[in-house]
């Protein structure tokens, strides 16, 4: 008969918290249904449950329930979100990463205290990006022509100079649009990161840090902002998100 091996059972980390807050267990709504409680550890407390092995595969049902107990979390006041795959060897190994990161954790949550994550995400509702740059843009529309006027054809060379007049116009209009969307969401967020655009039709993809009670009146500086913009232009928000883009610790293990 071969010997069984014993199975090592470590702890998924889920989030951070403060002691205060932790209700000691949250059903069993982890990673395999695995029951969701916290570890406290003096004004801390990791959200954790148990896995048999210290290695998780980033598969769909893994990231929902990754996802899903950061939402329950939420709904029970300010919490710091770990990247998915955090697992610690016991209990012992969860302590010391309060321990060690312990200054930084505590920061982060009286960053977020009171706080949600909204985004807003703005592309170009058009068929053909490039043909409306060049009836908008004088610049580009003239270049154009001059390469490929008269039934010239363009060198590889040249064409690759009109892509790169593109690409800059493209990321100069970008810019001010955003900044344009930003003056008027500033005053309604405590802060706002600026991610890359998505796809060549992304104008901007925002991630704003706001009032836990502030909802309505982001949604109204989304729709005044919208009001600057015509139909070529397509708005759409989401939230709220625990902050993922707000939480910046280099976690110590």
């Amino acid at each position: 008969m071969a010997p069984q091996v014993e199975t090592k059972v470590c702890n998924y980390l889920y989030a951070i918290v403060a002691h205060s807050q932790g209700c000691g267990r949250y059903g069993p709504i982890g990673i395999d249904g695995g029951e969701v409680y916290s570890l406290p550890d003096g004004q801390l407390a990791a959200v954790v449950s148990d896995v048999p092995n210290a290695r998780l595969r980033p598969v769909r049902q893994h990231m929902a329930a990754h996802h899903a107990v950061h939402k329950c979390l939420m709904q029970e006041g300010a919490l710091l979100p770990m990247s998915f795959g955090v697992i610690a060897e016991g209990p012992d190994a969860v302590r010391r990463i309060l321990t060690l990161n312990r200054d930084a954790f505590v920061e982060q949550l009286r960053h977020v205290e009171n706080k949600v994550e909204m985004s807003l995400v703005v592309k170009y509702d058009i068929p053909n990006i490039f043909e409306y740059f060049v009836r908008t843009h004088p610049e580009l529309k003239a270049y154009r022509d001059q390469l490929f006027g008269g039934g010239r054809q363009p060198s590889e060379d040249d064409k690759i100079e009109l892509g790169r007049l593109f690409d800059r116009i493209l990321r100069d209009d970008r810019a001010e649009l955003t900044q344009q969307v930003v003056e008027v969401l500033a005053p309604l967020c405590a802060a706002i990161k600026e991610n890359p655009p998505r796809g060549e039709s992304g104008v901007m993809n925002l991630a704003c840090l706001i009032a836990r009670d502030g909802q309505e009146r982001f949604e109204h500086g989304i729709l005044e902002a919208a009001g600057r913009f015509d139909d070529n232009f397509s708005f759409d928000y989401s939230g709220p998100w625990p902050p993922y883009n707000f939480v910046e610790v280099s976690l110590q293990m």
